[in-house]
């Protein structure tokens, strides 16, 4: 198994003093906590059938409020969208449910948005840190299940009295609606697309297991582990045909951008160290709810 230190920027620099042997009394002797990457998601919690008749009085507000999202450590995202989230996310693969029909294990994108489970270090009270929010969270508080689209009723920014009608008078989807039934299909296509695109990355063998140690300004250490990374080695040996065919379909190019984003590791543990030192500076730029 390979292995990436999550360092960089002086809190990685007072880690790494710390580690020589000079840390903080309080931190000696303390074990490696070990964290596993899941895509589990936290986010939907009484999703129900979408019906006119149940859900004909129900509006909706735009969603700006990120607390939804405070638990998710780690969410999908399409190939699609790793130009734009490999520039602010670790991107990693994990594995997906069982085994596919070859027996080969099915596997996912997701970006990294914490270090361990229940963390999301891009969320900040209703705030989300990043240009970029993932389509799997703009989506909410629909998603689609094998008998259509749901929605998940326990969402604050639903009520029979504030925001847009879902529906009309005759039960029918508004313009609203539609919109975001739209979104939801064009996720789940892309999805779908995705799939194929991990599929072939499995069946070339360029995954490698991968664990990330962080050890944090307290003297704090973590192990982050259960996700896969390309092993650039196998991607520079493979046949020539090969890399010609991935270049074509576009797969070259979201291979490389996933390598590239293994350097945003930094920024996590870097959040993580602001987060148990409170009054550190906060970085720069993030969504509100007016973009994304």
């Amino acid at each position: 198994m390979g292995r990436l230190p999550l360092r960089g920027g002086r809190h990685g620099r007072q880690a790494r003093r710390q580690g020589a042997g000079q840390r903080a009394a309080g931190a000696l002797g303390r074990s490696t906590r070990k964290r596993r990457v899941s895509a589990a998601s936290a986010l939907f919690r009484a999703p129900e059938p979408l019906d006119a008749a149940r859900h004909g009085t129900l509006r909706i507000a735009p969603l700006r409020d990120y607390s939804i999202a405070s638990r998710l450590h780690a969410v999908f995202v399409a190939a699609t969208e790793i130009p734009e989230a490999a520039l602010e996310y670790p991107v990693v693969f994990v594995q997906a449910g069982d085994l596919d029909a070859d027996g080969r294990p099915a596997v996912s994108p997701v970006a990294l948005l914490g270090l361990e489970a229940g963390e999301n270090l891009f969320v900040e009270g209703t705030r989300w840190k990043a240009a970029y929010v993932p389509a799997f969270v703009r989506r909410y508080p629909f998603v689609s299940s094998s008998s259509g689209p749901m929605i998940d009723v326990a969402w604050s920014g639903l009520s029979p009295v504030e925001g847009e009608p879902l529906f009309d008078a005759q039960g029918r989807p508004t313009p609203v609606l539609e919109q975001a039934l739209e979104f939801l299909g064009r996720f789940d296509a892309e999805a779908r697309r995705t799939r194929g695109f991990c599929r072939r990355l499995v069946e070339l063998d360029l995954l490698q297991p991968m664990q990330a140690d962080a050890t944090l300004p307290d003297g704090q250490r973590i192990t982050v582990e259960g996700f896969r990374v390309i092993d650039e080695e196998k991607l520079r040996n493979l046949p020539d045909a090969v890399v010609l065919e991935l270049h074509r379909s576009g797969m070259l190019m979201l291979a490389h951008l996933h390598r590239a984003s293994l350097v945003r590791m930094r920024q996590l543990i870097e959040m993580k160290a602001r987060r148990v030192q409170p009054g550190a500076s906060q970085p720069d730029g993030a969504n509100d709810g007016s973009t994304g």
